[in-house]
């Protein structure tokens, strides 16, 4: 297993440079320059020079591009802030973990949430039940997160008054972002559970458990469900890195000081290089949870853990979706 851990670790920084290389890219070919932003529009030619000559966006691209690699590389840093005037990684450190918290509590909250009612669901189905869970979870993944945010702000921040509509004053302050971001994810994880779930009580061996009398519950969770939680496995775990990376709206609109809202700034500010490290450390996490996705098959299934200490990744189960 040591020796797939190390190669996909080594796959990972092709796709990091590939990151940095088209994000860095699209704001080198942008049509505004930061040095226009920070002197005004009004400024004269020299001054206009003299600061892009500062900031040294006035090399060329290839240039500028490998100074920033050498910077990542050589001297562990992600430059300078042209807003902040302050060190990239700064601005970051003191903001992901409140990103990391909410992405994390987010995915739990849907892992929670999704797989027992995917479980019930599967278990009742053509039921009321599993009728009225498809629906709920199909109108779920369809809601904006922007109005999600809106509604929960308007009733429980602005009717009820239970929570914060802004900021972290306590801890109360995560729970309206954590809602927020994880709604989609307990639709996908509820609909991959059901799915699974079907697939996998439908096998003979799921019969036999039945034909000897075992108990339904022993039935379901203790022979069905390890099967049915592998192709779930992938969901959770993605679920995990787009909950972590994907809280720009969330955090925008209720004002929580995270990686979401330094990025969201620094697009708007047309801070490139706060820009470019924001995206690239949400790649980072994207690529870790993808891992520890993979790794995880292992503690589910044997066969999987065999396969990995071969050296060779298995391919990924996925559930098929059943007919209602």
């Amino acid at each position: 297993m040591t020796k797939y851990i190390f190669r996909r670790i080594l796959m990972l920084i092709p796709v990091l440079i590939g990151v940095v290389v088209i994000i860095f890219t699209i704001n080198f070919f942008s049509k505004v320059s930061p040095a226009v932003l920070l002197v005004g529009a009004n400024a004269t030619p020299e001054l206009l020079a003299a600061k892009e000559a500062e900031l040294g966006i006035d090399r060329p691209y290839l240039v500028q591009l490998a100074s920033y690699f050498w910077n990542i590389i050589a001297h562990g840093t992600l430059g300078t802030s042209y807003v902040y005037r302050q060190p990239v990684w700064d601005l970051i450190s003191v903001r992901l973990l409140v990103t990391i918290k909410i992405g994390f509590c987010a995915a739990m909250f849907s892992a929670i949430i999704g797989i027992p009612l995917g479980i019930l669901a599967a278990v009742k189905q053509n039921s009321i039940f599993d009728y009225a869970s498809t629906i709920v979870a199909i109108v779920m993944a369809a809601l904006p997160s922007f109005w999600v945010c809106l509604m929960l702000m308007l009733f429980f921040g602005m009717q009820l008054k239970v929570v914060p509509i802004s900021g972290l004053p306590n801890w109360k302050g995560y729970l309206m972002p954590i809602i927020a971001t994880g709604m989609m994810p307990v639709a996908m994880t509820m609909r991959m559970t059901r799915s699974s779930m079907l697939e996998v009580i439908r096998q003979d061996y799921i019969r036999t458990a039945r034909a000897k009398g075992l108990k339904e519950s022993t039935v379901i969770f203790k022979h069905a469900l390890k099967n049915a939680l592998i192709p779930v496995l992938t969901v959770v775990g993605m679920n995990l890195g787009l909950s972590m990376t994907g809280s720009v709206i969330s955090e925008t609109i209720f004002n929580i000081p995270g990686l979401g809202l330094l990025m969201n700034n620094s697009i708007a500010q047309k801070d490139f290089i706060t820009t470019q490290g924001c995206v690239l450390v949400a790649a980072i996490i994207v690529c870790v949870m993808n891992l520890v996705t993979d790794l995880a098959y292992a503690f589910v299934d044997p066969r999987i853990k065999a396969q990995y200490s071969s050296g060779r990744r298995p391919p990924k189960k996925s559930g098929k979706e059943a007919a209602a």
